[in-house]
């Protein structure tokens, strides 16, 4: 996979976990989209049936209506299945030995280390948070886009650094999601990201090309 393949997978990647819209299902119906999908699969050595949740379906009239009620159940953090999407609340809040707080080593908190990092990387790079992510700078959204971005421009060591410090959580979150049992949409999307960060993990050590 080229740099520029990997930059559009991360910005796909962070799309298909967004809250749902028609801009998101006319992108799924694209012949150059669904191009990019294939290639990925057979760059990862995966079952292309991985893709049929992108690939059916997408002119179905309820089809938009079906993933945003489904992301609802997931993902809505007051009413939902409360599956986060937020890598601070998967890791301890910090791994600072100093930190006197009661809660210092609890998981399912926000702003934790993590997203103080982020916060740092984000400033670096002069990239200003959207508003409804401020309290959840680690959110995985924007680690995907962040991520396509050092595809574009930033160098090999940072890429693999970022993805060792900031995406190993993965695993988690799709323990996490198939307890709710999820629609095929987003099993397959958590899934995929899954595949690609073991893949990089894999150029990491020398066992995998590109």
């Amino acid at each position: 996979m080229t740099g520029k393949q990997k930059e559009q997978f991360c910005l796909l990647a962070a799309a298909l976990l967004s809250p749902p819209d028609g801009a998101l299902v006319s992108d799924l119906k694209q012949g150059e989209l669904r191009a990019q999908l294939d290639a990925l699969v057979r760059a990862l050595h995966a079952d292309r049936q991985i893709l049929t949740p992108f690939l059916k379906g997408t002119d179905e009239p309820e089809f938009l209506l079906h993933l945003k009620r489904e992301y609802l159940r997931l993902f809505d953090q007051h009413e939902g299945e409360r599956i986060s999407l937020v890598e601070s609340t998967y890791k301890p809040w910090t791994a600072d030995q100093t930190c006197a707080m009661a809660f210092a080593t609890s998981r399912g908190l926000l702003m934790g280390d993590p997203a103080l990092h982020m916060f740092k990387l984000y400033e670096d790079a002069a990239i200003a948070i959207p508003d409804e992510f401020r309290s959840q700078p680690d959110h995985l959204v924007l680690e995907l886009e962040f991520l396509g971005l050092l595809y574009r421009s930033g160098s090999q060591g940072q890429l693999l650094q970022f993805i060792q410090d900031h995406l190993d959580w993965i695993p988690d979150l799709k323990t996490e999601l198939e307890k709710a049992g999820p629609h095929d949409f987003y099993r397959n999307s958590i899934q995929l990201i899954h595949l690609f960060m073991q893949h990089e993990q894999k150029v990491r050590n020398g066992e995998a090309h590109g």
